[in-house]
């Protein structure tokens, strides 16, 4: 039997059409990335390089494994992402002196630097959403994605 012999479902329509939430989701998450990776690339940076910086900052003696569960991330799609930062000396990592299989990270004075920085340009990006939806929307959608994580 060949494919195109193959009868689709209602299921299949109706994913068809858009409607499905997760796609829909993903689109949105999409644009919204190339959104702020454009106002922070001025500072060499994506929202996904960027939005490590200020946890690194602010965790006591945070490991790869430790930001990996804050950000709720795959270990190795966040070691992809810290190997970049440290390539362009934003972040170091140096084996913990209490158990060397770990690794803890550690902001440079350029990260630090590069973060306050585009700090600025993250906010403008976030000012700039919240125009366009207004409140009661991002409300909403912040709401909603709480429910959805849970």
């Amino acid at each position: 039997m060949c494919a195109e012999e193959i009868e689709t479902t209602e299921a299949v329509e109706e994913l068809l059409t858009g409607s499905c939430y997760c796609l829909a989701l993903r689109r949105a998450s999409r644009r919204l990335i190339r959104r702020y990776d454009a106002v922070l690339a001025e500072h060499g940076l994506t929202i996904a390089q960027f939005s490590l910086l200020p946890w690194i900052h602010v965790m006591k003696r945070p490991t790869v494994q430790r930001l990996a569960d804050k950000t709720e991330m795959d270990q190795s799609t966040l070691s992809r992402g810290l190997a970049l930062l440290e390539r362009d000396g934003l972040v170091t990592s140096d084996v913990d002196p209490e158990d060397r299989r770990q690794r803890i990270l550690r902001l440079t004075e350029e990260g630090a630097r590069r973060m306050v920085a585009a700090s600025e340009a993250w906010k403008a990006a976030q000012d700039e959403v919240a125009r366009d939806m207004g409140a009661e929307d991002i409300l909403s959608l912040m709401q909603g994605v709480d429910r959805l994580g849970r």
